[in-house]
This record gives C-alpha cells, structure tokens and sequence, in this order.
C-alpha cells in the first residue's frame, strides 16, 4: 500500500470517528462551562501524549521559528472547535455541516494554493464544484429563524479555523512526529482555553462520575486519535486533496443523524452524498492511475 493511500485513509478514518462530533455535543450541552470543559480535555490530551515521549526521552526540542506556526495551528483549532461546537448544538445537524464544511472545503483549497503552493488542476477544481454541488444538494440552509443567523456564521467561521489546523501542520510534521506535534497542540490549546475560561469569569468543578463526564472523556479519546491520523494524512497528502476527503463527514453525519435522531434524507440528498463521494475520491483514482 502507497503511503499516499494510507494518508488518504487515515483521513477518511478520522473523518469517520469525528462524525460523532455532533452526538457528543448535543449530549453534554453546557452542562460543563464549554472553556473549562475543554480545557480539562486539552490538559488531559497533552499528558497522554506528551509524558510517555518525554520520559521515553524522544522529545525533541521546538524551534523558535516553528511556535508561531503551532500557535497559529492551535488558534485555528479553537475557532473550529467553538464554531461547530456552538453551531452543532443550536442548528440543525444538517445546515451546520453544509456551513462548517463549506467553509472549511474554500479555505482548505485557498491555504493550499497561498501557503505551500498547490495548484489547482482542472480535476482538482471539477472535483471541488463537485463535492459543493453535492453539499447543496445534501442540505439546504433554508429555513433556519433570523436568531439563529449568529450560529450560521459560527459554523462559517469554524470550518475556516478548521482548515487551518488541518493545513497548518504541513508546516511542522515533516520536522516533529505526528505524537509531538500533536501533543503540543493539546498543549497550546489548554493554555488558550484557560486563558478563555478566566476571561469569561467560568465556574471549575471537580470531576465526577456521571455522564456528561463520561462524554467529555470521549472527546479526549476521539481528539487524541483523529489528531494522529489526521498529522498523518496531511503530512502525506496535498492539503486540497485531504480538503475534499473530509467533505465525507458530511456524509457520515447524515448517517448518524438519521440513526440517533431520525432524520430522513430525500432522493436530492442521497445524490448529494454520491456526489460528495465521487469528488473525494476522483483525485485520489486519477493519481493512482
């Protein structure tokens, strides 16, 4: 198996796990204040990756030129992280998944091209009008109220701070393993996170066995896993290219609404989803071939 292929189905493999992302939301609410909340999971993911390879003494020690790109990295993270959390619980699954990765898909490509050079070719690009037909087709941001117009441009926003985490990391994992680069970014975001949580005055509890807990602890796992893979695949992969595959989130997130909270998919949307399908996977058979 090609390591090109392996990155591919790293990220098809991390799209899937993160597909889960809405479920978890809508299960822990604000039960925990959602700074502190994640900046528990941040300080937990950051010791079980950082500990066991500073003790096994395979750290490597951080250039000063590549922190600005880990914070920048990280900073995307939270905007994404706070724009699908906050869009995920208040929107339709549905409208926040068309937003989020459209964001994400147009700023994927744009990074790409500004930051490391990628051109566009002419199936790259008939892939991506592909994949965003397939998005309009699976979902309609019709009919959601006026008061909710904030948590659209959440969703906006968060698909763009996405992009940057994801694309960021070509910058320093070609210098760091995927576990340090990785851990770090647990790192930096528990520190923004805190940062966040004393600004907004956020009450700290103790942890307790109950299940909003139980929650936030898949969070932790699910994080520290698709973080892995996703360090790998966009190590490997074009950053455009990786873009288009995790457009299949939409795809399991419709699965999963439709299972957890029976939501139904038309003749229009099941198209859709081929669609976004056949543009995820268009580049990866063209550079097989």
């Amino acid at each position: 198996m090609s390591t090109t292929l392996k990155a591919a189905l790293a990220l098809l493999t991390a799209t899937f796990l993160y597909s889960f992302f809405g479920v978890l939301t809508r299960i822990m609410g604000f039960e925990l204040p959602i700074y502190y909340a994640s900046f528990t999971r941040d300080v937990a993911g950051a010791l079980i990756l950082l500990l066991p390879l500073y003790l096994s003494k395979k750290w490597q020690k951080v250039a000063k030129k590549d922190w600005p790109w880990l914070i920048l990295r990280a900073s995307g993270g939270v905007l994404g992280f706070l724009g699908s959390y906050y869009s995920f619980y208040y929107l339709p699954l549905g409208t926040a998944y068309f937003i989020f990765y459209g964001g994400s898909t147009i700023f994927g490509f744009i990074s790409g091209a500004i930051l490391f050079g990628e051109k566009v070719s002419r199936l790259e690009a008939l892939s991506l009008v592909i994949s965003l037909l397939g998005l309009i087709l699976l979902y309609s941001v019709g009919g959601v109220s006026a008061d909710l117009f904030k948590y659209i441009v959440w969703a906006f926003v968060g698909g763009m701070g996405a992009a940057i985490w994801n694309t960021f990391s070509k910058k320093i994992s070609g210098t760091y393993s995927a576990t340090q680069v990785n851990g770090l970014d647990f790192a930096v975001f528990a520190v923004l996170m805190m940062i966040l949580s004393l600004i907004q005055g956020e009450t700290w509890v103790l942890p307790v066995f109950n299940f909003t807990w139980l929650a936030n602890l898949l969070f932790v796992i699910m994080f520290v896993v698709t973080g892995q893979l996703m360090i790998f695949g966009f190590k490997h992969l074009d950053a455009q290219k990786g873009s288009l595959i995790m457009l299949l989130e939409v795809v399991f997130g419709a699965v999963i609404g439709l299972i957890f909270y029976q939501e139904h998919l038309g003749f229009g949307a099941l198209l859709g989803g081929l669609l976004i399908l056949l543009g995820a996977v268009l580049p990866q058979l063209h550079k097989k071939a």
